[in-house]
């Protein structure tokens, strides 16, 4: 017997029990029990007895009117719709017409909403011709090559979301750069966006040129007038790159496909700065055909040194006053194989800085990782190469890159302005050139700095007191604890407190501006949660910016392990990808809400979608009164202060070790004598 229905006609959308409690917040079985328990729940249409089909629009208007209609973030809803349409349509492709049409609302400063009369914007077909006009005008008149897909009706609901993400763009970027990961895992190709914007500011020109884009980190932070031109030999990720760049630079961006050194997309052509990480460690780069290739000015790359010939075709794209910055691994500074082209880039003055950069400035790899800055060889060399030490600026074992910054830009513009800069110790110096032709030709910072290094006796000693003192305080943090007999209390969601006035929960939504001159504000961000530290993040762009409070609670959408905070006093604006809950402190307290969101059970609470992100609203909380919270909350906000203590034990020992082990193995530390010892 075939129990299955015929699919409905016309242009009905249709949903599934999965993506109904997706849309709703719970589990499946709990779908099932509504369409026992309810008379009124709309009836299946298509599908079978096991996968029943229903009405979407049906779906939706039940679940709003029992008050079962879950509040998603947008970044949730976009994932929900565009997972609706695997299996029938190209996810790339839609992406790509959704980021063309996003371009279009934000060129003209407009929104379908308000542009559509009602019944065309709830109207399937009419909206997608409606759109798919504005994408055809959108690519006539910045002239782009990406031949978007042409909207079908069935992805009305995805477009539907088009005026929310022009006003929260980062939410459909991230979904972009998540499909954009699941398609390729680039590993070490990853720039973070910290990494970005200090090549930006090594190499920053208004012409910018990447001839191995990825997915366009290294070409966003161009001026909003600038050109931004990329080369990637996967076209699937290049047209990605593509779209993500319609979001963020106004002059229409140039991709070229293909291998670069095999199929130079932009040939002849020179720009203002080259900005690129190349595939590291890779053999089949085109050594056999390309040996008498015109861009080896600087000699021949061998087989194995694939980056070399990155270096020198960055600089064949280099006009004369440009600046490449490429980001490498640190072997190629030392390696015997290179040996000879770095001699040259060294003698003609190609070569103009190298920065060792900290451990985790690429988190696809544990490898030691450089930055090589160059100018073309017309140019007035300095008679020397800045090398700039960074491998050692952590914080919570991340990259400071606020620090960073501080070392790198003001040492890099006054070196190049002026050829000098004045030698720091271990971390900065600029090595005449001569003293780098050696037979070696190493130019790793570490080499020619560590000489240098004079230790801190002092500054050790004042650490290790005030280490001691951090110890002495732990014993006191820890809490007691008893088993609990009473039988279990029921429980109440956070999204359900939101509605009864609770709480409030709050992200951080940004307007879109691409301006670079947008007030920059203190931000709070997810990296500072997990690490326990005081607000580091920028935010701009932000028209009514979420300002923290005392008495907030933060916590990270994204991550392995759950971490909270409660606000104290830091003035700080909410930063992206961050829930804030404000508690009503005559129904909730602060830590009490704090401490049962970091139950790990939470962790498995996401939004349904194949994502990672943490839905809060799904989150359940013990109803317990006001006074008998305060108990609990004492206990957690001991644990909170235990872990923060233990945060800066494991921070300062962490350093503290460090300048002991190079203290007593360089010069100015030993161990004491037996008669020495206190």
């Amino acid at each position: 017997m075939n129990d299955q229905q015929d699919a409905p006609t016309g242009t009905v959308t249709t949903i599934n029990a999965v993506n109904i409690a997706r849309l709703a917040g719970v589990r499946r079985a709990a779908v099932s029990n509504w369409r026992k328990r309810y008379d009124d729940f709309p009836a299946q249409i298509a599908g079978t007895a096991s996968s029943p089909l229903f009405d979407a629009d049906e779906i939706r208007a039940w679940l709003d009117k029992y008050g079962k209609l879950a509040e998603l973030p947008l970044a949730d809803e976009l994932w929900r719709e565009l997972d609706g349409l695997r299996g029938t349509t190209d996810t790339v492709e839609v992406l790509i017409t959704f980021a063309v049409a996003l371009r279009h609302l934000f060129d003209h400063d407009c929104r379908l909403a308000t542009e559509l009369l009602t019944e065309s914007f709830e109207n399937d077909r009419a909206l997608t011709e409606a759109v798919a006009a504005r994408v055809s005008i959108t690519v006539g008149e910045l002239g782009l090559d990406l031949e978007p897909l042409a909207p079908e009706p069935d992805w009305a609901p995805l477009l539907r979301l088009l005026d929310r993400a022009a006003e929260e763009p980062s939410a459909f970027e991230e979904l972009l750069v998540s499909t954009a990961e699941r398609a390729e895992p680039r590993g070490a190709g990853v720039v973070p966006p910290e990494l970005a914007r200090l090549m930006a500011g090594l190499a920053d020109r208004d012409e910018v040129f990447d001839p191995y884009c990825g997915l366009g980190e290294l070409l966003l932070p161009t001026l909003d007038s600038g050109v931004a031109a990329g080369q990637h030999p996967n076209r699937q990720l290049l047209r990605l790159a593509t779209a993500r760049m319609l979001l963020h630079i106004r002059t229409p961006p140039r991709p070229a496909a293909g291998d670069a050194l095999r199929e130079d997309g932009f040939p002849g052509q020179t720009f203002g700065a080259v900005r690129c990480v190349p595939p590291w460690n890779v053999k089949d780069w085109g050594f056999e055909e390309l040996q008498f290739d015109p861009r080896w000015e600087y000699g021949l790359p061998p087989r194995g040194a694939a980056e070399l010939a990155w270096v020198q075709h960055a600089l064949a794209h280099l006009d004369t006053s440009g600046v490449a910055v490429l980001g490498l691994p640190a072997g190629v500074c030392g390696q015997a194989r290179g040996r000879r082209i770095r001699a040259e880039l060294v003698r003609r003055g190609a070569l103009r800085a190298v920065v060792a950069l900290p451990g985790g400035a690429f988190p696809g790899t544990s490898a030691s990782t450089v930055l090589w800055v160059l100018r073309s060889a017309e140019a007035e060399p300095p008679g020397g190469v800045l090398l700039l030490d960074g491998s050692r600026l952590l914080r919570a074992k991340s990259p400071d890159w606020g620090a960073l910054r501080e070392l790198v830009l003001p040492a890099w513009r006054e070196f190049d302005g002026a050829g000098t800069w004045p030698e720091e110790p271990g971390v900065c110096r600029v090595v005449p050139a001569i003293d780098l032709l050696d037979e070696e030709v190493d130019l790793s910072p570490a080499r020619h700095l560590a000489g240098s290094v004079q230790t801190d006796v002092a500054g050790i000693r004042t650490a290790r007191e005030n280490l001691l003192g951090l110890l002495r305080e732990l014993p006191a943090l820890v809490p007691e604890v008893l088993p609990e007999d009473a039988p279990a209390r029921p429980h109440a969601r956070i999204g359900e407190l939101a509605r009864t006035g609770a709480v409030t929960v709050l992200q951080q939504v940004p307007t879109g501006t691409r301006e670079e001159d947008a007030a920059a504000l203190t931000a709070l961000t997810a990296q500072d949660v997990h690490a326990g530290r005081a607000p580091s993040g920028v935010l701009r762009g932000a028209a009514d910016p979420v300002r923290l409070r005392e008495g907030d609670v933060v916590l990270p959408m994204l991550g392995e392990r759950l971490v909270s905070r409660v606000i104290e006093s830091e003035e700080a604006v909410l930063g992206p990808h961050l829930w804030l809950l404000r508690p009503n402190p005559e129904q909730l307290d602060s830590w009490f809400l704090a401490g049962f969101l970091r139950n790990s059970a939470n962790a498995a609470l996401g939004a349904g979608s194949g994502t990672a992100r943490l839905d809060v609203r799904k989150v359940e909380l013990p109803r317990v009164p006001p006074e008998e919270q305060r108990r609990w909350s004492d206990t957690f906000r001991g644990l909170f202060r235990l872990e923060h203590g233990l945060h800066r034990v494991r921070e300062q020992g962490g350093k503290w070790v460090d300048d002991m082990i190079d203290g007593l193995t360089g010069n100015g530390l030993r161990p004491p004598r037996d008669e020495e010892r206190g």
